[in-house]
């Protein structure tokens, strides 16, 4: 199958390969963004537009200068969308033109204006549990607000959850999902999404090591949080999957807070 398909339906597949199964891939040609196989069936139905065909391979676009309103429907939709440009100018190119994934948008880490509500915080978090406490992360990636919430048992969580109402909450992909993630499902935070992501970055060490690079400190004393290992490693966790899953640039998260319940 391979050998048959053009240069660069063999670009999508490699960068569709590399993308979490869950997100549907906006490849850029010219003027459009295009999805195939799959994430096109998905979505000409989420978007309302036709299904048609490249290479026998299902097919739709949507155009370039109005993507963001299809993205805004993808994401109310509760689906995660990766966004691949031209990285080279197609006049120039020798072969294939380059392309790259620039950002994966989740619906708890949208800017754009006519998704977000301008009257509430659009807050991602991430939650863990270390020994018997549960650590929360929250950050609104349009204002740069991040802090962390430390409860000492399921009730307490569940009350914060309910108070922050995030659009997506990040868990360990193994070690703590499977009593984590009933209790996610049992709460139905309204139109939250369960991210499950691995489960290094939730190491305390690993963790920690992601806070200290980013605020380019050598202790977590001045935020509160020193070997307060449920918070620092929901907080690192969530800092990591922004920053390095999304692509998504975080120079201006300056700060960090523990907050009471």
């Amino acid at each position: 199958m391979k050998d048959e398909l053009t240069p660069m339906m063999q670009q999508y597949r490699r960068i569709k390969r590399q993308l979490p199964r869950d997100v549907i891939l906006l490849f850029r040609l010219g003027d459009f963004y295009e999805m195939f196989f799959e994430d096109a069936k998905e979505a000409s139905s989420i978007l309302g537009i036709a299904l048609t065909k490249r290479q026998s391979a299902p097919m739709c676009g949507v155009p370039y200068h109005s993507v963001e309103n299809y993205i805004a429907k993808l994401l109310k939709a509760g689906r995660k969308v990766a966004i691949c440009e031209q990285t080279e100018d197609p006049s120039v190119a020798r072969g294939i033109v380059k392309r790259d994934v620039t950002r994966i948008i989740t619906p708890g880490t949208v800017l754009e204006e006519n998704v977000l509500d301008s009257n509430r915080c659009n807050f991602v978090c991430a939650l863990c549990v270390s020994g018997e406490k549960y650590g929360s992360a929250f950050m609104d990636i349009s204002t740069g607000i991040f802090f962390g919430v430390e409860s000492k048992d399921a009730e307490e969580m569940k009350e914060v959850l309910y108070r922050y109402k995030p659009a997506e909450c990040v868990i360990p992909e193994e070690t703590s999902s499977r009593d984590i993630k009933p209790l996610l499902n049992e709460m139905a935070v309204p139109g939250m999404v369960i991210t499950p992501y691995e489960d290094w970055i939730f190491d305390y060490e690993t963790a920690r090591d992601v806070l200290l690079e980013h605020f380019k400190v050598s202790s977590l004393d001045g935020y509160g949080c020193e070997n307060r290992h449920a918070v620092v490693s929901s907080s690192g966790a969530l800092l990591y999957y922004v920053s390095q899953q999304l692509k998504q640039p975080l120079h201006h998260v300056r700060t960090f807070h523990l907050k009471d319940l």
